[in-house]
């Protein structure tokens, strides 16, 4: 078979194709029907496809060579719309045709990419929708140079419907197009089998119809809606919700005033008070309902004896659920918090430049710690050695416990503490309180530092 004689073959395989499946799509139905199928029109669609591409001879001009090509390939994106009536729809797409290698060697190449407008006259219904149309363009081909030129192509397929938004397309297009090549005028031809996937958008499904309501039906009158008619109620204004018994008389099991049916905690002991819902008020939280709670008041979280009060295990005061330290001797003075008081003292001493002695501003100091101690004679003191950081290391280390002794020293000689309950150490540049980049912190880290502290008892 000539390579001319594909355009009616093909054509010919088209239009059979298209008129078989015309004749079963108007009984055909989504593959996603029921008993009541519902068609959703979505109008826009876009999609990708490929296809395979069998050339005709390009013909040269007037005369009657031809060049031929092989088989190629074919793929392109394409957007559309279907228009309200549904029997059309406009669409813009892109091909780009693959290089064709010429039979002859030597000859080149011929590729192309097209830029197209379609119309499209389809069946709307059903799950099979065959179409016919054709469409206009502009192409940009490559052989023996570049060239340009309007294009048309005249198209047939099946589109057939896998879901509501997405179905495929199987398609045959010819395309044509003259080109002017380095002053050559040819005209390329093109056959393409096509298939496709498409994806469709914007539809709304209908809404559907109300269901109709069954009529009322027509019972005899019961005002107060507590299932007693009134021709048999003796309490005709009971309130709604109520729990009632055979005359309509609202029930109370539990005395505590709020009817059964609307009392959420039937079983509440007596002489608790209830709230509307008839459920124990309990005010403080503590789970001791109010009328019977003797201390009402109680922080909540607070441990409480049988009566609702709090307890206080340490006899200090101060209630178990704030006392934060709950083991405290019943002697010992406390705060709000229940924790011991403490008489706290803080020894300060500062030192000149590369000096351990103790200048006479700071006696005074040295004074409140030696009578501090006096006070309490069983407590012991460490007396700590700092410096900056000018020098090394080691060199600080020693200075700070010399500084540490000398005050230590003036402890004992001045203010006649037992050296037994002192001890000097050296703490050197590890542990400065101030920045040594400036004089001022520098000055303020030379220094001997000493905290003493003891609990405070009751009188």
């Amino acid at each position: 078979m000539k390579r001319a004689s594909y355009r009616f073959t093909l054509l010919s395989l088209a239009a059979f194709f298209l008129l078989t499946f015309s004749f079963f799509a108007s009984a055909s139905e989504p593959i996603y029907a029921t008993k009541e199928p519902v068609e959703i029109y979505h109008p826009f669609y876009v999609g990708a496809f490929g296809a395979f591409v069998i050339p005709d001879d390009m013909k040269i001009g007037n005369s009657s060579e031809k060049i031929q090509f092989d088989n190629s390939w074919a793929a392109g994106a394409k957007t559309g719309y279907v228009l309200p009536v549904q029997w059309l729809a406009a669409e813009v797409e892109y091909v780009y045709l693959a290089d064709q290698d010429v039979d002859k060697p030597g000859t080149g190449q011929f590729s192309a990419n097209n830029l197209m407008a379609n119309l499209l006259l389809r069946y709307p219904k059903g799950m099979i929708r065959p179409y016919i149309g054709g469409g206009i363009g502009w192409s940009f081909a490559d052989f023996r140079g570049s060239a340009n030129n309007f294009g048309w192509q005249a198209l047939a397929g099946i589109n057939l419907e896998i879901l509501p938004n997405l179905s495929m397309d199987i398609a045959y297009r010819f395309f044509t197009s003259d080109y002017e090549f380095d002053h050559l005028d040819v005209t390329a031809e093109d056959h393409m089998i096509l298939a496709g996937l498409n994806y469709h958008f914007g539809g709304v499904a209908p809404v559907p119809p109300p269901k109709e309501e069954p009529p009322p039906v027509v019972q005899e009158a019961d005002s107060d809606g507590d299932g007693v008619v009134d021709s048999k109620d003796k309490c005709p204004n009971t309130l709604q919700g109520c729990l009632v018994d055979s005359d309509g008389c609202p029930m109370d099991s539990d005395k505590d005033g709020v009817c059964d049916g609307k009392d959420l905690c039937p079983g509440t002991p007596q002489g608790c008070i209830v709230d509307k819902d008839g459920c124990p008020v309990d005010s403080d939280k503590d789970g001791i309902c109010d009328g019977k709670d003797k201390c009402p008041n109680t922080p909540q979280n607070c441990p409480i004896d049988k009566d609702g009060c709090p307890l206080d295990s340490d006899k200090d005061g101060v209630i178990d659920c704030k006392d934060k330290c709950p083991d405290t001797p019943e002697i010992a003075k406390v705060d709000e918090d229940g924790c011991p008081l403490m008489a706290v003292i803080r020894l300060y001493v500062q030192f000149d430049y590369k000096k351990t002695i103790v200048k006479p501003e700071f006696f005074n100091e040295i004074k409140k710690l030696g009578d501090f101690m006096k006070n309490h004679p069983n407590l012991n003191a460490t007396i700590e050695g700092h410096t900056d950081n000018i020098a090394s290391a080691d060199y600080n280390l020693k200075l700070s416990k010399k500084r540490a002794e000398a005050v230590m020293k003036a402890l004992i000689e001045r203010e006649k503490i037992d050296p037994k309950r002192l001890n000097a150490v050296g703490i050197g540049l590890t542990k400065p309180i101030a920045t040594n980049d400036t004089e001022e912190g520098r000055a303020k880290n030379r220094r001997v530092e000493a905290l003493l502290q003891v609990q405070e008892l009751k009188k």
